[in-house]
C-alpha cells in the first residue's frame, strides 16, 4: 500500500496535544501552589503551639516546587510544540523521530509535570502511536 497524500497520525496527535495540555495545566498548577506557600508567613506556622518541627523544610517546600515547576512548564511546552508539529507532518521517518522527542519528554514529565498522571498516559501513548504510525 502506497503512502496516501496528506496522511497524518490524526489519533497520535490529538492523544499527545490533550497530554500536553493536561501537562502544561498541572505545571502552572504547582507554579501557582509555589507562589501560595510563598507568601504564606513562614513564622507564623506553629507559633501558637509553641512548636517548631520542621521550620527548615517548609522554608525550602516553595523553592523546590518552583523548580520542578519551571522544569515542567519548559518540558510541558516542549511536549505541546511537538505535538502540534505532530499534527502537520505526514513523512513517515519525521513523525517517527517526533514521536522519539514526545517519548522522552514525557518520560521526564512523569518526575516533574505528569499533568495529573492522565497526561503522562495520554502522551506516552500518543508518542508510542506515533513511532508506530504507517501511512
Amino acid at each position: 500500500m502506497s503512502q496516501q497524500p496528506g496522511a497524518t497520525p490524526r489519533t497520535a496527535y490529538i492523544l499527545s496535544l490533550i497530554g500536553s495540555i493536561f501537562m502544561l495545566l498541572s505545571s502552572l498548577i504547582v507554579l501557582g501552589v509555589a507562589a501560595m506557600i510563598s507568601a504564606y508567613p513562614h513564622y507564623f506556622a506553629f507559633h501558637r503551639f509553641g512548636y517548631y518541627p520542621m521550620i527548615p523544610l517548609y522554608m525550602l517546600t516553595p523553592i523546590f516546587l518552583a523548580v520542578i515547576g519551571v522544569i515542567g512548564l519548559v518540558v510541558s511546552v516542549l511536549a505541546l510544540y511537538f505535538s502540534i508539529r505532530l499534527g502537520r507532518l505526514s513523512d513517515v521517518g519525521a513523525v517517527h523521530s517526533t514521536g522519539i522527542i514526545l517519548l522522552i519528554l514525557s518520560i521526564i514529565g512523569l518526575f516533574v509535570a505528569n499533568g495529573f498522571f492522565i497526561g503522562f498516559i495520554l502522551l506516552l501513548v500518543g508518542s508510542i502511536l506515533a513511532i508506530t504510525w504507517k501511512p
